[in-house]
């Protein structure tokens, strides 16, 4: 047989080719593909999942943490992941305890670390936090929390309610400092119902439960019966209260302003200072610094000025002698 067309062997010889060039292709790449995913899948971690759990991590025998949560999804014995956990953390050397709860928390065990996310609520004997999310690291006896942060708990040696909503804190609930940053805010309610409460605001704030101190600094906006108290920043003596010692201190550009009732109608009496000090169970301010008193056109200034809290008298200190300058009454 002759064959005539050359030109149609040499096309259906390079197709054949061409095809077969392809389909090797294809199934070295398949097996490659499928060693690669073998690889993978022998260096990929293994969970161990376990529905409504009791967890329990020992250190020397004794229980360190405890949790019941309603799963655990484990990496090996280092990362646990918790969900809606509900748990206890002891201090072995003195008998503490630090009990939390969240939506989900992560564990690290070497690291010993405990991170809370969601609805967050963490307490000691002192004192309650609530976050959204709270990062516990065990060792450090340190508390990291963030957004929508809250204390609430009663000072020891006073019993004064104390309320602090902030956006971060970093607390030591065994040293019982905490700090306070960002828009803080709070109330301070006495034991004593009678003897009223105080609101207060900062950019931070430090509070000492042990020491019943609390420092605020920047911005600082005190409200106290019917005085409204600014300045630079402020510390809190709780402990101080009933005693002849200072209750609070506030430092830098003070200003006092107070709405008072006078035959002529409600006015504004205001002072400036560049300090002040304030006394609980005298209920009276002492301001110092270059200080002056002015209400409508009546301006008072003196080396030291003493308010004295729902009297309209004021005290006036100079170099040379004590005064008491009491409010003209406005002809009618």
């Amino acid at each position: 047989m002759k064959i005539r067309d050359i030109k149609s062997i040499i096309i259906i010889s390079t197709y054949l080719l061409v095809n077969g060039l392809i389909l090797t292709a294809s199934y070295s790449q398949k097996s490659e593909t499928s060693s690669n995913a073998g690889k993978a899948s022998q260096l990929a971690p293994e969970y161990t999942v376990i529905e409504k759990l009791d967890y329990f991590h020992l250190k020397e025998g004794l229980p360190q943490m405890s949790l019941a949560a309603l799963s655990m999804r484990s990496q090996g014995q280092e990362i646990a992941d918790f969900e809606e956990p509900r748990g206890v953390y002891n201090y072995q050397k003195k008998n503490k305890t630090i009990r939390y709860s969240a939506d989900s928390a992560l564990y690290q065990k070497k690291k010993e670390t405990l991170s809370l996310d969601g609805k967050v609520e963490f307490s000691s004997e002192e004192a309650t936090y609530f976050a959204d999310k709270v990062k516990y690291f065990f060792k450090k006896d340190l508390v990291l929390g963030s957004g929508n942060v809250k204390f609430e708990g009663d000072d020891l040696k006073t019993k004064d309610h104390l309320v602090i909503l902030a956006e971060k804190m970093r607390a030591k609930p065994e040293a019982q400092i905490t700090t306070f940053k960002g828009q803080v805010r709070g109330t301070l309610e006495r034991k004593k119902k009678y003897e009223g409460r105080m609101t207060f605001s900062s950019h931070e704030m430090e509070l000492q439960g042990a020491k019943s101190l609390a420092n605020l600094r920047g911005d600082v906006v005190m409200n106290r019966h019917a005085y409204l108290i600014t300045a630079g920043k402020a510390d809190m003596y709780l402990e101080n209260y009933n005693k002849s010692l200072k209750y609070f201190v506030l430092n830098d550009d003070v200003k006092v302003t107070e709405r008072m009732q006078t035959p002529e109608g409600v006015q504004e009496r205001k002072a400036f200072a560049g300090r002040l000090e304030g006394f609980g169970r005298e209920q009276k301010m002492i301001l110092s610094g270059a200080p002056r008193v002015e209400m409508g056109e009546d301006v008072i200034k003196g080396y030291r000025i003493t308010i004295r809290e729902n009297v309209d008298l004021i005290e006036v200190d100079d170099a040379m002698s004590d005064v008491q300058v009491k409010r003209k009454k406005l002809k009618e």
